[in-house]
């Protein structure tokens, strides 16, 4: 026993079966296997792919104790989600972050999730999206945009829905919990002969995480309006060849602790964010697949904010709409059984008007007082990606993206990686990437006397190397232990009242991840994080990271009835910028409980969630020159859900 414990805190992942010799052999069991599709654009064996990939299957989401992407997200080794001064969430991935996240791509079904083009980032889109209709969420950490192109810098993380055979029927979800929250979840998916449909609406209703605040910028003391009204819309159809896939969503969110730390319950921002693609997949010849797509994103905006004390007591709307209409043709040629190449053609045009700003009720929207300009640009972008198996147990994996824009020109983003695989029980992995961020429209064309673009920036640029090492010696137990280091120029900085390119920061570690398998769906699993990021100029520790974090989870399979699924979060503490005087923010470990009991009667499922057990008091950082205090997060918080399937 004391040996089995021992080996739960080796570097582990848990993979599937022996390692096949070719991707001709993959296609045969990969059904059956741990798969990816967002690494390399093809369908391919976790286990030979070598990117830096982790996968939250169906099984995983439905014993969590996450209630939203965030939280589940929090679960992965090497990212961190933490609250935001705003309505949304922030997003750290191996010791970097920024305001908006846009430095992660997010993807639905493989569309990418980038409308909001004026700040960039998706999680003021879909940060608090339901699990309900998730099938699997693929986390490619590292660079990615030699095949997706300008924000998969950090990170790209894939939301898999579930198709009409994984539904087949009607499912409705109710659920409730603390801070007056309600979700209700309907989804539908049917297959009839070569149609086949997929149909989910979501409604979601909380007061939030209300807190206390004792001193905010404004020198006084308030409680927060954090609620969430939130409708949320997606449908698939596919028929022979053909697809066509969509998504509404429409947010109306409180305060939080506002956007320049300042406490005013009558801030109310709100959001619509749709997208469409339809799109037809072929295979022209024996080794030779075509697939075509065209697509259409529109965010809008419509934020009310009451600020304070900059100037004093200014009330100020202010609106847009931002757009993305695209092409896409992807051909994957099989050469031989060994040898399979992707090649791919891209073209984008993006878009931003009807910019409205209204300063105590005086319309600026078409003067230099306005907060955005009316704005378009365009993009194309060629690329190739090609996986080699050289040997039995030898894959190379060559890529390469070249992007051009119309405002700020080109830019050329290799990768490379090979998979070596010593003996069945043994893998190394290497991996070498480059990847880029382009401007926002925000940043290069803020025409604001508070903060102006600067049409001059160039993309923000990574370099970043990997090496992962994963062992399956021990029966029921996968390892896997990861080094990377990552180098960043270019970063898009404020300087005054400007933006430019001037940060220059690092970051390395070590991600240690481990999985033992007990009986009848039983399982230990932990992973650690240790990441140390640094300001390259200053030769400074970057402020507001945690340079240890990490995860343990017990699910105990206690009958085919129930199952209980325990959640230690454990995150270290995180120090200050050196202006700060503030002490540094107090590490924490959180203990989550969920409960989920099925086969009961029918198709009725129950499941109880127990977030935050012992009430402790955690925070995540403020930014320095904003709130005194630090954002609390949500003390002792439950969840009751019933699911009925029919």
């Amino acid at each position: 026993m004391i040996k089995k414990l021992l080996h739960i805190f080796l570097p582990t992942l848990l993979l599937a079966n022996p390692f096949e010799t070719t991707l001709q052999d993959e296609i045969q069991w990969l059904d059956e296997e741990t798969f990816v599709v967002s690494a390399s654009r093809v369908k391919e064996n976790i286990k030979k792919t070598s990117a830096s990939v982790n996968v939250i299957d169906e099984e995983m989401i439905a014993v969590s104790s996450a209630k939203n992407i965030s939280e589940l997200l929090n679960t992965v080794p090497g990212i961190s989600v933490t609250q935001g001064n705003l309505f949304f969430n922030e997003i750290e991935v191996r010791g970097i972050k920024e305001f908006t996240s846009k430095q992660v791509l997010f993807m639905i079904d493989g569309h990418s999730i980038d409308a909001l083009l004026l700040n960039g980032g998706a999680t003021a889109i879909l940060d608090k999206i339901s699990l309900d209709n998730i099938k699997r969420i693929e986390i490619v950490k590292g660079p990615a945009s030699a095949l997706y192109g300008a924000n998969a810098f950090t990170a790209l993380i894939n939301i898999i829905t579930k198709e009409a055979l994984d539904i087949n029927g009607v499912v409705v979800n109710g659920k409730i919990g603390s801070n007056n929250t309600n979700e209700v979840n309907l989804l539908y998916g049917k297959k009839y002969d070569e149609l086949s449909f997929v149909a989910n609406i979501n409604v979601k209703d909380t007061d939030g995480n209300k807190v206390y605040i004792k001193q905010d910028r404004a020198n006084k003391s308030a409680i927060n309006n954090p609620y969430l009204k939130q409708l949320t819309a997606n449908v698939k159809i596919d028929y022979k060849d053909f697809y066509l896939k969509s998504m509404y969503l429409n947010r109306d969110d409180g305060e939080h602790f506002g956007p320049l730390g300042e406490i005013s319950t009558d801030n109310d921002p709100k959001s619509d964010y749709f997208f469409i693609e339809t799109g037809y997949k072929n295979q022209i010849m024996e080794r030779l697949n075509l697939s075509t797509r065209v697509y259409f994103d529109k965010y809008t905006m419509d934020n009310y904010w009451h600020l304070l004390t900059i100037p004093a007591d200014l009330k100020m709307t202010n609106a847009l709409v931002n757009e993305k209409k695209g092409i896409e043709s992807l051909l994957t040629y099989k050469v031989n059984t060994n040898f399979t190449s992707v090649f791919g053609l891209t073209y984008e045009n993006h878009k931003q008007y009807d910019v409205e700003t209204i300063i105590n009720s005086i319309d600026f929207s078409n003067t230099s007082n306005t907060f955005a300009p009316n704005v378009d640009r365009s993009m194309w972008a060629l690329y190739t990606n090609n996986i080699y198996d050289l040997s039995d147990n030898l894959r190379l994996t060559l890529g390469i993206r070249h992007d051009d824009y119309s405002d700020f020109g080109s830019n050329t983003a290799p990768r490379g990686g090979f998979t070596w695989q010593i003996n069945n029980n043994n893998i190394v992995k290497a991996m070498y990437g480059e990847g880029f961020r382009t401007p926002t429209f925000a940043e290069s064309y803020n025409v604001s006397a508070v903060i102006q673009g600067n049409t001059n920036l160039k993309p923000e640029k990574v370099k970043t190397y990997e090496v992962s090492y994963e062992n399956s010696s021990v029966d029921n137990l996968y390892s896997k232990l990861t080094y990377f280091n990552n180098d960043f120029n270019n970063l898009i900085v404020q300087s005054g009242n400007i933006y430019i390119n001037q940060g220059k920061t690092s970051s390395e570690g070590i991600e240690v991840e481990t999985k033992y398998d007990l009986v009848r769906g039983s399982y230990l699993m932990a992973n650690y994080t240790y990441q140390k990021a640094k300001d390259k100029i200053n030769n400074t520790d970057l402020a507001d990271i945690a340079k240890h974090k990490g995860n343990i989870f017990l699910n105990y399979k206690v009958n085919k009835y129930l199952n209980i699924n325990n959640h230690i979060e454990l995150r270290g503490k995180m120090k200050r910028v050196s202006a700060d005087n503030r002490a540094e923010v107090a590490g924490y470990a959180l203990v989550n409980i969920s409960m989920q009991l099925k086969n009961l009667y029918k198709d009725v499922e129950l499941k109880a969630t127990i977030n935050n057990l012992f009430d402790k008091q955690a925070y995540d950082p403020s930014r320095y020159g904003l709130t005194v205090d630090d954002y609390e997060k949500e003390g002792r918080n439950f969840m009751f859900e019933l699911k009925y399937t029919f």
